[in-house]
């Protein structure tokens, strides 16, 4: 049951992506809501993910799963690099009673998918 979570971490955090997450470590996401997540609260926040990051920049986008009482909410926000092609999307996640937020970078790609992007290192 834990593989199948952290497989649908995965997938959750691609929402729209290649295989950018393949090679990433995903141990720091024991204990994250997403870690928590079923399949079904996996395609709920892959939508909210998608719709999202299609929308207009500040908009909120909330999931919830009735069945397993998950829930969470979305908005994208300018990219702070000022990529026109990157949002950075402020994330809030509940699942078993565990909440877990956080901000994260992504960057639309010529064939339309949005994986997750490091920002840029400061030189």
């Amino acid at each position: 049951m834990r593989t199948q979570s952290i497989k649908a971490i995965a997938a959750a955090l691609m929402i729209m992506g290649s295989g950018a997450l393949q090679a990433a470590n995903m141990a720091f996401m024991a204990d994250q809501a997403m870690s928590r997540f079923t399949d079904q609260d996996a395609k709920y926040f892959n939508e909210a993910g998608h719709a999202v990051l299609q929308g207009k920049e500040g908009t909120e986008v909330k999931w919830n799963n009735p069945g397993t009482g998950a829930f969470g909410t979305l908005i994208a926000y300018p990219d702070p690099e000022k990529n026109p092609d990157c949002r950075v999307v402020h994330m809030v996640n509940v699942a078993e009673n565990v909440k877990s937020a956080g901000y994260y970078r992504f960057c639309k790609q010529p064939d339309g998918s949005w994986p997750p992007v490091m920002p840029p290192r400061k030189k």
